[in-house]
């Protein structure tokens, strides 16, 4: 059996846009563990206090299953991680050649060494399971490679990580480099670690796991530093189609995959495998033919699997620019989710029910002077997408609107004309607070609520 480590919380967090907050974390977590992951890798807590409150948040979400936090090999550091209640600590350290010249200047292999049996034996006195990785695994000598897991294993390492941090191997390479590992280091879990800047991640795991690998890991949406890593939905689907690892909950796979692009500001590709929009989406007449008459035709696996529904229609733009001209249609706020009725009649001015394949939504309100506005028509929600609010006053240079807007838990007024950008994500509303003007709303997706991210556990 293989066994899958998700480090969406950890690598993530070292993305070009990902930053989860504490409650963002948790969901995340909570979705991992109902998907069926094996454990949870956590954040650094070393870095500062609310990281730390955060990776101890994430430990009390998921209850029996367990969370690894990362250290480098600092003692203050795995002491960092203890305070967090994580079962595990993931001791990190290189000692090739480049990591000697660019983090540890003048120190020799035997200092390293000593530092990796310091540390573990600690981790250990502490009472953590430790797994020790040497960083940038695929360009260290193969022999002053097994030399620091050997020592780690002597001081007490369960598991060692053999990393491919810069993302430079083949499939080949990595299965030869796990069975060397096998056999030198006999009765140990190995976990890889695998970046995808080449495009041979998920290869590679496959090949790892063929070679021996116990443990894999993984992110949502393949996110991580630079092209990120292992692709978690993906592998997991691979394993399911080879028979080796049963989907625990394959149609959760869809709402973490969105939850963790919203958060991140970095949705998947359309043609991500697995989560992507298009991946079961036929229009090829020949193709469209024969996936009516037998969906195996043209699907490697049963799109239900995976909570998913195939399709046969083309989203695609109207061909004459006329139908890019759009008359807008007062419709009644209460047909999206959050609203309800309010001052002024609102217009939509464009969606996908308008333009086809338009892929964005916009409306305009007209909002009168009023001596009492209600308490307000629109509840905090959240978007998967980014959105923007617009306030524009009947006043000269669009003054003369007062409105109040909440982001996440805070409250700011604000006078129009004004804008405000909320990132997909962040919870949102306002309501008017006095004067006459314009209300518009962009939301960068076709459909306002399908748009919706709803917490976990409340559908």
């Amino acid at each position: 059996m293989t066994f899958i480590i998700d480090s969406t919380l950890r690598e993530g967090m070292q993305s070009a846009h990902g930053c989860f907050t504490l409650e963002q974390s948790v969901e995340i977590a909570t979705l991992l563990i109902r998907s069926g992951v094996d454990a949870i890798e956590c954040g650094h807590p070393a870095v500062d206090n609310t990281e730390m409150l955060r990776v101890a948040a994430v430990v009390e979400a998921a209850g029996n299953t367990p969370v690894l936090a990362h250290a480098r090999a600092h003692l203050g550091d795995i002491e960092t991680v203890a305070k967090t209640g994580a079962a595990w600590v993931g001791i990190f350290l290189g000692v090739n050649d480049v990591s000697r010249r660019s983090r540890l200047p003048g120190s020799a292999l035997t200092d390293l060494y000593g530092r990796i049996r310091e540390t573990v034996a600690h981790a250990r006195e502490l009472g953590l399971r430790v797994r020790f990785t040497v960083e940038d695994s695929s360009r260290t000598d193969p022999a002053e490679l097994v030399e620091a897991y050997l020592v780690a294993i002597e001081a007490g390492a369960e598991r060692i990580c053999f990393a491919d941090t810069l993302g430079i191997l083949e499939p080949q390479d990595t299965a030869d480099r796990v069975r060397q590992l096998r056999k030198r280091c006999p009765g140990v879990d190995i976990e890889v670690h695998l970046h995808d800047d080449r495009g041979l991640a998920m290869a590679n795991a496959l090949a790892a796991v063929d070679a021996g690998a116990t443990w894999m890991s993984t992110s949502v949406n393949g996110l991580g530093e630079r092209a990120g890593i292992t692709d978690y939905a993906a592998l997991l689907a691979n394993l399911h189609y080879r028979g080796t690892r049963e989907l625990a909950d394959g149609g959760l796979l869809n709402d973490l995959s969105r939850r963790v692009g919203a958060y991140a500001r970095s949705m998947p590709d359309h043609r991500r495998p697995v989560v992507g929009r298009d991946v079961f989406h036929h229009v090829a007449k020949l193709h469209v033919r024969a996936v009516e008459r037998e969906p195996g035709s043209y699907e490697w696996a049963d799109p239900a699997t995976f909570g998913r529904t195939g399709s046969v229609t083309r989203p695609q733009l109207p061909a004459d620019p006329a139908s890019w001209i759009v008359d807008p249609q007062v419709i009644s706020a209460t047909e999206l989710r959050h609203h309800r009725a309010g001052p002024g009649e609102r217009y939509v001015l464009v969606d996908n029910r308008f333009v086809p394949g338009a892929d964005q939504y916009c409306i305009a309100r007209r909002i009168p002077q009023l001596d009492d506005y209600g308490a307000g028509h629109v509840d905090t929600h959240v978007h998967h997408c980014d959105s923007l609010f617009m306030f524009l006053g009947e006043g000269d240079g669009y003054t003369g609107l007062s409105v109040e807007v909440t982001l996440d838990d805070r409250v700011f007024p604000v006078q129009s004309p004004a804008s405000v950008f909320i990132p997909a994500g962040v919870a949102h509303g306002y309501r008017v607070v006095g004067g006459a003007g314009t209300y518009l709303n962009h939301v960068l997706a076709g459909e306002y609520n399908s748009s919706l991210i709803d917490p976990v556990g409340s559908n």
